[in-house]
């Protein structure tokens, strides 16, 4: 297995010091019931035309002064997180820096690209931090910069849910790779109103997320064929017609189906409950713009199906579900997040979950997009990433799903523990539809 090893970390600061005003950032009511984790990425690059990165760019010292003054612009990220029932989560901006890791991976781009193993995958990361440091001031961003034998590089990039949704770490990124490109610096605004339209809070009850040591990461590639005959499938479906399903809602029904069936050979489970994570930005009565930083995202939780053996029932009764469920994310429910009582808001849909299904074995299948997000134009100005991926995420039964870069289809990053994997990658009606490299 190819091995990476890191050959130095150090911190990087912004280009120009925080004002003193600015020193105490609030986190939202968002940012504060958003998971303790980080959100991974990957981006590889090969160069143009085959050239050397490493020779022709000087990629660590490219990529570390353009941070320098993205952090300058983007500031809560080059502080630390402090935890604090009594006044509310903030940032302490006081520019201790970014981390940022160099390292080396004994191989050619190329040739891992033919089969990048989970493992490897993970060690692109600085992983001794995906999840945040109970007890300690955290870190919000971290950035691993890794050099292949040929010249290719891939940046590991970790941005602290806290702080961030996917949409704002893409933002984020967009930003930096056009500071390191030399844009001018006008074009490097970003707005730092999360908190001002959603209120932070003194005690909020987190997300519970059902982390653990032993869940494993696959892969499913789905081409746009594929995704093409599932909604097509579902159009036979009597509450689905005339309109049929989306990419996301149709790949989203399917792996919770195929979830359930890997768990229901362990013990019976009768419902099967698919959350999804819902990007706000544009459902608000005045939609904010894509610069608006921080976690602008709701979760939405279906009323839960009951298993079927029948896949035109349980696949398109799930369907229906995603799509109720997501198109309750509206203006009205927004306004109320908004509100007072934003923190049970926010909770009503798992507190109705619980009490509809008090004595029920549920399955809960948790589901993110990252589809649409533009992490294939981010170029540092040695051309367009080649790939971009994922990695493990260690929470049970969580989905992430990513655009392919060559068409319309996506991979869904799928992980849950290690013996429901087992019989869920040989589900041969999943094989139908995905291939698993």
């Amino acid at each position: 297995m190819e091995k990476v090893e890191v050959i130095s970390k150090e911190l990087i600061k912004p280009s120009s010091p925080t004002p003193p005003h600015l020193r105490s950032f609030k986190l939202s009511l968002l940012d504060q019931l958003s998971p303790p984790i980080y959100i991974p990425k990957i981006f590889f690059y090969t160069g143009k035309d085959g050239d050397n990165l490493q020779q022709s760019y000087q990629v660590a010292k490219k990529l570390k002064a353009s941070l320098s003054k993205t952090l300058a612009i983007f500031y809560p990220l080059a502080g630390r997180i402090k935890d604090d029932d009594t006044v509310g989560d903030t940032i302490d901006c006081n520019d201790e820096g970014a981390e940022i890791l160099d390292a080396r991976v004994k191989i050619q781009l190329f040739e891992f690209l033919k089969k990048p193993h989970a493992e490897v995958l993970d060690q692109l990361v600085p992983g001794d931090i995906l999840f945040t440091r109970s007890g300690a001031e955290d870190v919000p961003l971290a950035i691993q910069v890794n050099s292949f034998e040929c010249g290719g590089v891939a940046i590991g990039v970790l941005l602290s849910h806290k702080i961030v949704d996917a949409a704002a770490m893409v933002e984020f990124i967009s930003k930096w790779a056009a500071t390191a490109r030399g844009t001018n610096e006008e074009a490097m605004d970003v707005t730092l109103v999360s908190a001002s339209l959603f209120p932070p809070r003194s005690s909020v009850l987190r997300h519970m997320l059902p982390i653990s040591e032993t869940v494993v990461m696959r892969r499913l590639v789905l081409d746009a064929n594929a995704i093409a005959a599932l909604r097509a499938r579902a159009t036979g479906h009597p509450t689905l017609r005339p309109h049929p399903p989306t990419r996301v809602e149709v790949v989203s029904a399917l792996i919770s189906r195929c979830f359930m069936k890997a768990r229901n050979d362990k013990g019976p489970t009768t419902v099967s409950v698919p959350t999804h994570a819902v990007n706000l930005r544009g459902r608000m009565v005045l939609p904010v713009q894509h610069s608006c930083f921080g976690n602008l995202w709701a979760v939405t939780v279906t009323k839960g199906v009951a298993i079927s053996e029948s896949y035109g029932d349980m696949q398109g009764c799930l369907e229906n579900e995603l799509r109720e469920s997501i198109s309750a994310i509206d203006s009205d429910f927004i306004e109320e997040l908004k509100g007072p009582d934003g923190a049970i808001k926010a909770h009503e849909g798992m507190k109705n979950m619980a009490e509809n299904y008090l004595d029920r074995d549920i399955q809960v299948c948790t589901f993110t997009s990252w589809c649409r997000f533009p992490f294939y134009e981010v170029d540092f100005g040695w051309g367009k990433p080649t790939w971009v991926s994922c990695c493990t995420v260690p929470i049970n039964n969580v989905a992430i799903f990513i655009d392919r870069r060559c068409d319309d289809g996506m991979e869904a990053w799928v992980n849950m523990e290690a013996d429901d994997m087992a019989r869920f990658e040989q589900d041969q009606e999943l094989l139908s539809f995905v291939s698993i490299p």
